[in-house]
């Protein structure tokens, strides 16, 4: 199957219509290459409040402004979904439920189903600034296209996190993500490469880039959007099966196969994912000694 990861520049639209329209082109052109699972970047969806003229808010201000606007961004990707018949991780915005409000980023079917997945360990500048909650629950979602998990930005760089959905069955993780400078987006892109060598399976980065004018929360962006495997028999030799130019607003499509890429963790050089387990045989107590 074709995967296709959005390295998305957002921007400010004089109205809705000119957010649709974008969108759908987006959309559209991915799916014309015949990619069937679409993942847009982490706050990719606080382009929903970039509507009308530019006017900068507080990061907590701009909290309100995107969960007043989550059912119709939600509902925008779940349309497109259907229309051109592809699975799209909808780019992530806070999100309110009852007094809580969370990252999520919503998984789309070609069926007009919609599951959230919430970002379960938050940043400072999410905690101290923007006033989120975060998520209690991994989930995996079980797909046409195989079984999916979601790790939004920051959780990639928590290995356990990764380990449960693997150990659950999850065939490949997308990591949408958002990082504004380059160590950040060092840290990020080198954990979904060490996720994709531990649990031998395909993870998929999704970065916003660019910058917005007037917009607290996304002043500015770098990545590059790349798919990964666990280097082995059969599967690139650095890991990298695609990926895109640093800072360029594109989609990156790779034909791939999670069950090849996962075929390692039987068969492979090494077996990071069934070896796994020995860590805890093995490590009782560290022993200090002096030399």
């Amino acid at each position: 199957m074709k995967i296709a990861a959005a390295a998305y520049a957002p921007e400010w639209h004089g109205d809705w219509a000119g957010l649709e329209a974008k969108l759908d082109a987006w959309v559209a052109n991915a799916a014309a290459q015949g990619a069937e699972l679409l993942v847009f970047p982490e706050y990719a969806g606080t382009e929903a409040a970039l509507i009308g003229a530019p006017r900068d808010r507080s990061p907590v201000e701009w909290v309100e402004a995107c969960a007043a606007v989550q059912d119709r961004w939600v509902a925008l990707n779940a349309r497109l979904a259907q229309d051109h018949g592809v699975y799209i991780l909808a780019g992530s915005l806070p999100w309110r439920a009852a007094d809580v409000t969370t990252n999520a980023a919503a998984l789309c079917s070609p069926q007009g189903q919609t599951a959230l997945q919430y970002k379960m360990i938050l940043t400072p500048y999410e905690r101290e600034e923007m006033a989120l909650s975060a998520g209690q629950d991994l989930r995996l979602f079980d797909t046409a296209l195989g079984k999916i998990g979601v790790l939004i930005c920051y959780d990639s760089e928590f290995p356990l996190l990764a380990r449960a959905l693997a150990e659950a069955g999850a065939e490949m993780i997308l990591v949408p993500s958002n990082t504004d400078f380059p160590a950040g987006q060092t840290r990020v892109r080198q954990s979904c490469r060490a996720r994709a060598i531990e649990q031998q399976c395909l993870i998929v980065q999704a970065p916003l880039v660019g910058q917005v004018p007037d917009c607290t929360l996304l002043d500015t962006q770098t990545g590059t959007a790349a798919l990964f495997c666990p280097p082995d028999y059969g599967l690139p030799a650095d890991g990298i099966i695609a990926q895109g130019q640093p800072d360029y607003s594109a989609w990156v499509i790779a034909d791939v196969d999670p069950s090849a890429i996962a075929a390692p963790r039987q068969t492979g050089q090494v077996g990071n994912f069934n070896h796994w387990p020995e860590q805890d045989q093995r490590i009782k107590t560290v022993l200090v000694t002096s030399v």
